[in-house]
């Protein structure tokens, strides 16, 4: 609470674009755009317990604490609604045309805000969208009743994927998200220490081919 006008300050340093200060649900957010144009908002949240990232010069006490939420902006919110209400959801808050969707007891990313949009078109994948959301499940026998759940609801689901970290199922919600309930085990500690997660890269199986061209490729991240 109380820091944006701390990222305000630091945005304009680093020339992110398109910072503007909004609110939405009685919460202060700082929105802007990403390099791919990519659409982000911090927001203020005096509740959040998490630790901070205090990573890149950040103080503590402005640093992000994690996800806040996600904003789906669909035609007809109403059959995805319902389907985060059987995913364990409830209905907290609504704002004109945007309903707050919120799940209790979960992980401090808890919230999924909806905007029905009659007139919105279609959107496509490419740099600046979102490919899909994850939940996340402790493990692979939860999973899998999560799984068995929404085939008998009639939901088409991938078979479960091993992606060394964690497994995977995906579904496409009714209005055309793609969803991700990934499971916590094995978890990113797998093949490295925990006192050292993040200082090396780290490539899944399916990616390991590509480790000469991507140590080329992808940005350097500095602490």
């Amino acid at each position: 609470e109380g820091t944006l006008a701390y990222w305000e300050k630091r945005f304009a340093d680093e020339g992110v674009g398109n910072v503007a200060r909004t609110e939405s649900f009685g919460e202060k957010r700082l929105a802007f755009t990403g390099p791919d144009g990519d659409s982000f908002a911090l927001v203020e949240d005096k509740a959040d317990s998490r630790a901070p990232w205090v990573k890149g010069g950040v103080p503590g006490d402005e640093a992000i604490r994690g996800f806040h939420s996600v904003a789906l902006r669909l035609k007809d919110g109403g059959a995805t609604e319902e389907l985060l209400k059987f995913m364990g959801y409830e209905e907290v808050d609504k704002s004109g045309n945007i309903r707050r969707l919120a799940i209790k007891n979960g992980n401090g990313a808890d919230i999924v805000d909806i905007e029905s949009l009659p007139g919105a078109g279609f959107a496509n994948l490419g740099a600046g969208s979102v490919h899909h959301v994850a939940f996340a499940v402790e493990d692979r026998a939860k999973q899998l009743e999560v799984r068995k759940a929404l085939v008998d609801t009639g939901y088409g689901v991938t078979p479960v994927i091993d992606r060394d970290y964690f497994w995977a199922i995906y579904f496409r919600t009714p209005g055309g998200v793609l969803f991700e309930v990934s499971t916590n085990e094995p978890g990113f500690d797998r093949d490295e220490d925990t006192a050292h997660l993040g200082e090396a890269l780290k490539l899944p199986m399916q990616h390991r081919h590509l480790r000469s061209y991507l140590e080329q490729h992808l940005q350097k991240l500095e602490d």
